[in-house]
Formats: structure tokens, sequence, C-alpha cells
């Protein structure tokens, strides 16, 4: 029998940090309504559009797996999926606590585009240790297609989140199916893979990472939405993008009263 992903309710962060333990990964099938999934699309393209235009004027060769990095600004579907995050309370049940956005992408895995770096065993967390006393990021992935064997259902070595070195032998492979709209959470030391699309069809998919505050993110994420905007954006997206972990500018960032100051003790 093949491995399978777990898969849960929302609501439940108890039991899915055991699975999350055991296996690495676990799925909230399901989760997002079709309006938000439609608008998450149209995001996505317009951030691919964004990513590649930048590409070219710099004379670089767009991803022709339709990789986009980094696409919290390029539609406002984006920072609002942050703000009302499926299964948040998992992310800060794993993580010990308040976290922040690392990383904001997504990637249409054309079924030309075999042999990207997405289609390669990797681990998007290089810092490895066996252990659970520090956990330092996790992986959320949002389907905005059905992901199926055939269109590239993301691979999954499960368990391989505690072993430094995998053989072929000894890996338990699964392949994450689900409906557009579900959520599948992954420990970032977890090797995985895009699975090769042979649907002659689009699967479509954003990619994001969490980590505890102190983390250094990947992106300034409020520099890159604008610091008036987020200025005024509810506590919980202030929180998620890292707002109360800023780093100073000048002295006149740093000596401020404790309601002022760039990085709060709580955060």
């Amino acid at each position: 029998m093949p491995a399978a992903v777990a898969s849960l309710p929302v609501g439940q962060s108890e039991s899915a940090l055991a699975i999350l333990a055991r296996d690495g990964a676990v799925g909230f099938p399901g989760l997002l309504g079709a309006d938000t999934v439609d608008a998450l699309r149209a995001g996505l393209a317009a951030a691919v559009e964004d990513c590649a235009t930048i590409m070219r004027a710099k004379g670089m060769a767009p991803s022709d797996a339709g990789i986009a990095h980094h696409v919290l600004a390029s539609d406002d579907s984006f920072p609002d999926l942050l703000e009302d995050l499926p299964a948040a309370d998992t992310i800060e049940t794993f993580l010990g606590g308040n976290f922040i956005l690392n990383s904001f992408g997504g990637l249409m895995n054309r079924p030309a585009a075999a042999g990207a770096y997405l289609h390669r065993w990797h681990r998007d967390l290089r810092a490895f240790a066996a252990g659970d006393e520090m956990r330092l990021m996790i992986n959320m992935l949002v389907t905005l297609d059905p992901f199926t064997a055939e269109n590239g259902g993301t691979l999954l070595d499960l368990g391989s989140h505690r072993v430094a070195a995998r053989s072929e032998g000894e890996r338990r492979v699964a392949i994450y199916e689900a409906p557009a709209g579900s959520v599948l959470l992954f420990d970032s030391r977890l090797l995985h893979a895009a699975g090769a699309n042979r649907s002659g069809e689009i699967r479509r998919a954003l990619t994001l990472t969490f980590t505890p505050p102190f983390f250094k993110p990947q992106m300034d994420h409020v520099k890159q939405l604008g610091a008036d905007r987020v200025a005024a954006a509810s506590e919980a997206l202030k929180r998620r993008l890292g707002w109360y972990a800023r780093v100073p500018e000048s002295l006149d960032d740093w000596y401020n009263a404790p309601e002022h100051r760039f990085y709060r003790e709580d955060r």
C-alpha cells in the first residue's frame, strides 16, 4: 500500500500536531470557498506575469513552470488570505506561539515544465535537526485546482523530517491529492517535490512559509505592502506580516516607549 497523507477537519490543532510530529504533513480538505479560490487564481496569474516582466527586463528567462516568488503585493486577495488564514491555530501550535510570514509564492506546474527545481526532492529549511526542541518553519500549500496523481499532486516523503539523509529505498512517498481550496501543512524539514503534470492542464497552487517572529523573513513584507497600509491593518495581519518584529533603521526608531517600539516583547 502506498503511503497516504492524513487529513483532518480544521480546528483540531493538537491532533494535527501529533500527525505533523509523526509524518511531517497533515491535510485540511476543502477549507476555502469557490469565490475565494477564483480570486486567488486570478491573483496568481497576475503575480506570475509580474515576476516574468521583471525577469525579462533584467535579461533573465522566466520560469517555464510558472513559479512566482514573494507575490504578496501582486493582488489584494493575498493579504486577505493572510488575514483570514486557514489553519492558523495549527501553525501557532506547531511554532509554539506567535508567527510571521516568511515567504509567499505561487506556481502553475505547467505540463511541459518537468525538470524545474520544484520537481526535485528538496527541503525548504536548510538547517536540520532531528528533534522538535525548536521548530523553525512550517509550509502551507493552498490548492487552487484539484490535486491528483495525474496533474502533479505534491510528493511527500513522510517521516523524512526526522532524518538528515534518506536513500530512495527508505522513502515513504505519498501523493497529496485533494480538491481545490484545500490546505496542506508540512514541516519545512520534510523532503518533498512537485509531481510531474501529465494532465495537459495547468495545476495551480500557492506556497507560503511561516516562522517564529525572531526568524528573518525572505522579504520585507511591511515595506512591500507599504508601512501606511500595514499600520492601518488588523492586529492579526500586522502580526503575521512582522509589524511587531521589525528591525529599527535609526536611533530614533530604537528609542521609543514600549507601545511604539519596532520589536515588541510579545511580538
